[in-house]
């Protein structure tokens, strides 16, 4: 991001919504702005749960956690920052998610430091129930003076 680049919020949601690793899954980063990031997958036959249920499946939502966590810490760091990597994503299924047309989950970053974030994030139900949690550990990669940027 230069002066002329748009705003972290604006490039965290444009730029990972362009990748094909949320297209592919059919979700998208509606927001992204001070920490708290929101993202929406319509849900079609191939996320459903391998038990003949109509609800996700964990490891879509574990995906989504994933991906939601990242833009929430990614919408507060500047153009020094080549990745962020995930060292550790945590995941408490409380309840089934049933089927709706399009899932709702948030991430909200805990802490950002120099080389490490923390963030957790949640789904819910149609009626606002949670029915998945998450904590994470991401690794910040930031460029130095003495690394050449990447081609």
């Amino acid at each position: 991001m230069t002066l002329n680049d748009p705003s972290p919020a604006i490039w965290t949601c444009d730029t990972w919504n362009a990748k094909p690793y949320l297209q592919w899954a059919g979700a998208r980063i509606v927001s992204a702005e001070a920490g708290v990031a929101r993202i929406e997958l319509t849900v079609q036959p191939h996320h459903h749960g391998a038990a003949d249920t109509e609800a996700v499946n964990g490891a879509i939502l574990a995906y989504l956690h994933d991906i939601v966590q990242g833009a929430a810490i990614r919408s507060l760091l500047g153009a020094d920052v080549l990745a962020i990597a995930t060292l550790n994503l945590n995941i408490t299924y409380v309840d089934m998610l049933p089927e709706q047309r399009v899932v709702v989950g948030e991430g909200r970053v805990v802490s950002v430091r120099s080389a490490v974030a923390f963030a957790q994030s949640d789904f819910r139900d149609a009626a606002g129930a949670v029915c998945c949690q998450a904590a994470g550990t991401f690794r910040v990669v930031r460029r130095r003076a003495d690394r050449p940027r990447p081609a």
